[in-house]
């Protein structure tokens, strides 16, 4: 008996612990981070030229600074948040009743920011990632917007 008791509380502990582990790691895993060469005006341009490239279209641009200080009177560094869609992506996700939830994921978002360093900086989520915890149709599709943003990105992690 007093071996169950010891393999069963060694079993929650390694729980606990393992718990811990991915609660300071999954964050880290879910959304890239990579440090830009250049400002973020300029980052965005850059973004966009590499997005057209690979097919995909630059639906909005969203200036988070100019938004906080017309609405709410704040300032903010500069950041801003690069809507992209590629159709033919879309497509296949969308005709399914299966995968159209991932319309909530839609479109694509990149966010492009000054920190206080005075670095610009951008962030996208790790669609591969998201791919695999979907799986099926979802994670096919999921890899090749994962493929596609490491080419559109490819100039910050050559860096």
């Amino acid at each position: 008996m007093q071996k169950i008791i010891t393999s069963l509380g060694l079993i929650f502990i390694g729980a606990l612990i393992m718990g811990g582990v991915m609660w300071t790691i999954a964050p880290k895993l879910m959304v890239h981070e990579f440090k830009s060469p250049y400002d973020v005006d300029k980052t965005v341009e850059v973004i966009a030229q590499n997005a057209k490239k690979q097919g995909w279209v630059v639906k909005n641009v969203v200036d988070m600074q100019k938004s906080m200080k017309k609405k709410l009177k704040q300032n903010i560094l500069p950041t801003k948040v690069m809507k992209l869609g590629q159709a033919q992506y879309a497509y296949e996700l969308l005709k399914e009743d299966d995968t159209h939830f991932v319309a909530a994921m839609m479109p694509h978002s990149i966010a492009i920011y000054q920190k206080s360093d005075g670095h610009a900086y951008i962030s996208s989520m790790n669609m591969g990632l998201m791919g695999q915890i979907f799986g099926g149709e979802t994670d096919r599709i999921m890899a090749k917007v994962q493929k596609d943003d490491d080419v559109i990105l490819k100039f910050l992690m050559d860096l």
